[in-house]
């Protein structure tokens, strides 16, 4: 636990002039180096920073515009005018950063964060005399570890010192860069010799296989033997750690993604307007989600829909056979969907402006009121509901006002969307739907059938109000659409539009919108996991179980959907999947922790190696050796951290 409060007020008096002195969580080259356990909860950081000659500058633009804002911009200033001299140069930087920079996705794929490649380090020797000073040393009260970085410069290549302030021992650590070191030469008796502490030996080992870059297999397990065995496929935790990042989405799964963003996109429109509409800020809606299609041939289509039969589901497996997961996903794509609100969703978003949607909701009413309407839905919605009653004359036809005409387009969109997923996952046998809703699905579903259970009774059966009292006048009272019950008012609150009586239009609820898009956004996030273990390990025996880690876990609140989103996961898999896949190979990269003791002191050798090298370029002087270059074998960056306590 990390207490440094006043020890971090002291430093910052004394060194803040000369050092960049930060109190945060320590940087990524240097968890990976020591260890996330070593490196758990904040730490003092001191080090130089040079923001002159980072190489941020020349992989970064200073600025990117988004192509809306792009055409937006009135020329730039830039005058249009082609005549001039050729030898003299006026463009402008941001107008080449523009064209040249439109439709690259820049990520940052190096193992740091872009802000570490400004640190700098210090020559060892100061970094020393501070740490044995004695006001260092007396800074104030406080438990936890400073870390200095060092620039390499001396004979041992010191990368960082640490001193720990400790009530009870004294503690001390240096991690120093050991060089390039051939795959072969990394063996039990040259750790154990490094060591070099005599006695009891308990080693800990952590050997990662990078499949691709957002794929790595990581096993870890732990020995008292004096010769540990560095690679053992057999014995140990597994572990699949996977990004998935939006912008890699790829065109097996590109059309489910950008229904996901569509559904962002309208709920935030929904809330831009109610947020608008408090602040007496009167406007139409936005709807900016369309393509656009003609009016007269979308009232040609909502015809067609509603009056002719839909047929059966396609059956594409003979309910026996194992489906491979790319073709079901395919198959999805291409599925006959059947019930009307979901082929009305795939008309209906495709209205070019808010005054068009309206349009099309009313060329919908009108068509519910004078045709036969063969295709009646089945789904349990609120335009499922209105279109019902409009066909069997239990109700005038609505007129949709505000967010109302979004709100149903929403909701429609989010039972569709589902029932894409459900058609993956179920055809591909890989999970049941009970998994794929999760506790907060069901529980919303059973609270929307609890709201107004009347109404629905009477809907369709216009039965007598089961709750009213035992008088013959007011039992006598039928239940209608513009007569709701007690229940349904109280229920009806959380609705953000209309009042508390009457039929309403829309049950639009933020909260449970948010959860439902949420909860799809996990399910997409699944599928992109399961395709990727399918594609580059091909393990179908796993599906199953990775569904439900994954699944089972609680979905994470997503306001909005960018190339910048990211799922980073962990997968306990078994060991003997991957076994076939890794004999004979090297990690990618070890981490080696040594831990031996006695009476006085306690020592830990931790060894760090890696194909390639974790921190920046710049970081340290060592680093600037050609020496990988030069061996021809596969080879290791490696790096050396000791800690030695005693007790005081």
């Amino acid at each position: 636990m990390s207490n440094l409060a006043n020890i971090y007020a002291e430093l910052l008096r004394r060194y803040g002039d000369h050092y960049t002195i930060a109190y945060s969580a320590p940087p990524s080259y240097l968890i990976r180096l020591i260890g996330a356990h070593e490196a758990a909860g904040k730490m003092i950081y001191v080090y130089n920073e040079n923001r002159k000659g980072g190489t941020t500058i020349s992989t970064t633009p200073t600025k990117l515009l988004m192509q809306s804002e792009r055409e937006r911009r009135p020329n730039n200033g830039v005058d249009l005018d082609l005549t001039g001299s050729p030898l003299k140069d006026d463009c402008v930087v941001d107008a080449i950063g523009d064209l040249s920079l439109a439709d690259l996705n820049i990520v940052n794929r190096n193992p740091w964060r872009q802000d570490e490649e400004y640190h700098r380090g210090q020559p060892a020797d100061k970094a020393r005399a501070i740490i044995c000073s004695e006001h260092f040393q007396q800074a104030g009260d406080g438990q936890g570890s400073v870390w200095f970085l060092c620039d390499g410069s001396d004979h041992n290549q010191t990368m960082l010192l640490q001193y720990e302030f400790n009530p009870k021992h004294f503690s001390r650590g240096i991690v120093s860069y050991a060089g390039v070191l051939p795959s072969y030469m990394v063996t039990s008796q040259s750790l154990v010799r490094q060591h070099g502490m005599a006695g009891a030996l308990e080693t800990f080992i952590e050997n990662c296989y990078q499949v691709n870059p957002s794929m790595t297999l990581r096993f870890n397990w732990s020995t008292t033997a004096a010769l540990p065995l560095l690679v053992d496929l057999s014995a140990g935790n597994l572990v699949l750690n996977q990004t998935f990042r939006v912008s890699d989405c790829g065109p097996l799964t590109d059309d489910f993604m950008n229904q996901l963003r569509i559904l962002i996109y309208i709920r935030e429109d929904i809330l831009n307007y109610h947020s608008d509409e408090k602040a007496g800020r009167m406007r139409d809606p936005v709807y900016r989600c369309g393509s656009g299609i003609d009016m007269d041939e979308l009232r040609e289509s909502i015809n067609k829909t509603m009056t002719e039969v839909s047929g059966f589901t396609d059956v594409f497996t003979d309910g026996h056979a194992e489906n491979d997961i790319e073709e079901v996903v395919q198959q999805a794509k291409l599925r006959r969907v059947t019930d009307l609100t979901d082929k009305l969703w795939e008309l209906l978003k495709c209205c070019s402006s808010y005054k068009d949607l309206k349009i099309a909701f009313n060329m919908l009413f009108q068509c519910a009121v004078r045709c036969n309407i063969v295709n009646m839905p089945t789904n349990k919605n609120r335009l499922a509901e209105i279109i019902s009653n409009l066909a069997n004359s239990r109700l005038a036809m609505p007129c949709l006002s505000g967010a109302e005409p979004l709100e149903l387009l929403l909701e429609i969109g989010l039972e569709k969307v589902y029932k894409d997923y459900e058609f993956i996952f179920t055809e591909s046998k890989i999970c049941s739907t009970s998994l794929l809703k999760g506790s907060t699905t069901a529980a919303t579903e059973t609270d929307a059938g609890n709201e107004l259970p009347k109404l629905r009774k009477s809907l369709h059966n216009a039965v007598r109000g089961d709750t009213a009292p035992s008088g013959a006048g007011a039992g006598g009272m039928r239940k209608t659409l513009l007569h709701n019950s007690a229940d349904s008012k109280q229920a009806a609150g959380k609705f953000q539009n209309g009042d508390a009586g009457g039929f309403k239009n829309s049950t639009f609820d933020e909260k449970d919108s948010l959860m439902s898009i949420s909860k799809l956004f996990q399910i997409h996030c699944t599928l992109e996991h399961i395709l990727m273990i399918h594609i580059n390990l091909n393990l179908p025996n796993v599906y199953a179980d990775v569904c439900t880690q994954l699944l089972n876990k609680s979905p994470r609140q997503l306001e909005c959907i960018d190339d910048q989103v990211s799922d980073v996961v962990d997968i306990q898999l078994s060991a003997h999947y991957v076994r076939e896949h890794l004999d004979g190979k090297d990690p990618h990269s070890r981490h080696i922790t040594m831990k031996s003791s006695n009476k006085f002191r306690e020592l830990t050798t931790t060894f760090y190696f890696n194909l390639e090298n974790i921190c920046p370029p710049d970081l340290v002087q060592c680093f600037q050796s050609d020496d990988k270059e030069m061996v021809k074998e596969r080879t290791y960056h490696s790096w050396l951290y000791r800690k030695i306590r005693t007790l005081k």
